[in-house]
C-alpha cells in the first residue's frame, strides 16, 4: 500500500481522539445539525483556498462524508475511518493540503460541542425495508424509479438488464478466485465490491491509464484493511490487469 503522509496538525486530532476515553456529543446527532455546525467554517477555508466552481461542491461532499463519519464513528474506528476517507479523496486527486484543513475545521468546532460518556460501538443505519412489485420497466412507467431525462423507459430498463447480466458474470468468475482462499460469506462482499468498480474501470479506461486508475483502486481497498494479494489476483484473472 502507498504511504499517506499526515501533516502534523492531523495527526495530533488523531492522537487526540486515542487519548480520549469519552465520546464526542456531535455522536448520534443529525446530519443536517451537524453540518450546520461546520458549514461557514469550511465554506471560508474552501473559498479562500482559491476553488471554483464545480469544484467547490466537491469539497463540500467532502465535508459531508467527514461529517457522517464524526457522526457514526468513535475510537479506534473513527480514526481508521478518518484516515480511509482522506486517503480516498487525495486518490481521487484532490488537494491534501486543503482536505487536512477542512478536517481540522471539523474536529476543532465539534470539539467545542463537548464530550459525554464513553461509548464503545459504532452507529448502524438500519437500511429501509423495500417493496417491490412487478419489473424494472413497471417501476420506471409508475414514478416509482427515477427516468433519465434523456433516455426512455425501455432504453433504461435495457441498460438495467445489461447491467444485472454484468454483475451475474462477475460473480460466477469471482467465485472461484475468492473460494481458493477460504473467503466466503459476508467477507465475499467487499472483494465483490472492488471487482464491480474494476468492472467499470475497465469499461471506461484502456492502456496505461487503466493500470493507473486500477492502481488507485487497488490501493484504496488495500486502506480498507482487504487482502493485498486478493485484489491483485481479481485484476489479474477478471480483467487481464497486472499491477
Amino acid at each position: 500500500m502507498r504511504s499517506l503522509a499526515l501533516s502534523a496538525e492531523t495527526e495530533a486530532i488523531l492522537d487526540r481522539i486515542r487519548s480520549y476515553t469519552w465520546t464526542l456529543n456531535l455522536y448520534g446527532m443529525s446530519q443536517s445539525r451537524a453540518l450546520w455546525l461546520v458549514r461557514a467554517r469550511t465554506q471560508t477555508r474552501i473559498n479562500q483556498a482559491g476553488i471554483v466552481p464545480p469544484y467547490t461542491n466537491v469539497y463540500r461532499r467532502y465535508v459531508n462524508e467527514l461529517v457522517r463519519v464524526f457522526r457514526t464513528e468513535n475510537g479506534a474506528r473513527l480514526i481508521a475511518t478518518i484516515e480511509l476517507t482522506i486517503r480516498k479523496w487525495v486518490n481521487f486527486g484532490f488537494e491534501p493540503t486543503l482536505l487536512e484543513g477542512l478536517l481540522s475545521d471539523c474536529f476543532l468546532r465539534f470539539e467545542q460541542q463537548g464530550y459525554a460518556m464513553p461509548r464503545t460501538q459504532s452507529l448502524v443505519r438500519q437500511p429501509k425495508p423495500r417493496r417491490r412489485h412487478g419489473t424494472y420497466a413497471d417501476s420506471l412507467t409508475k414514478g416509482q424509479a427515477a427516468l433519465r431525462k434523456s433516455g426512455t423507459v425501455a432504453e433504461q430498463a435495457e441498460l438495467q438488464k445489461q447491467g444485472s447480466e454484468i454483475a451475474s458474470d462477475i460473480v460466477r468468475r469471482l467465485k472461484p478466485v475468492l473460494a481458493a482462499r477460504s473467503i466466503t460469506g459476508r467477507a465475499f462482499i467487499p472483494y465483490y465490491n472492488f471487482a464491480q468498480k474494476l468492472g467499470k474501470l475497465y469499461r471506461n479506461y484502456g492502456g496505461k491509464s487503466l493500470q493507473i486508475v486500477a492502481a488507485d483502486l487497488v490501493d484504496l481497498y488495500e486502506a480498507k484493511q482487504l487482502d493485498s494479494d486478493t485484489l491483485h489476483a481479481i485484476s489479474q484473472v477478471l480483467f487481464d490487469i497486472t499491477i
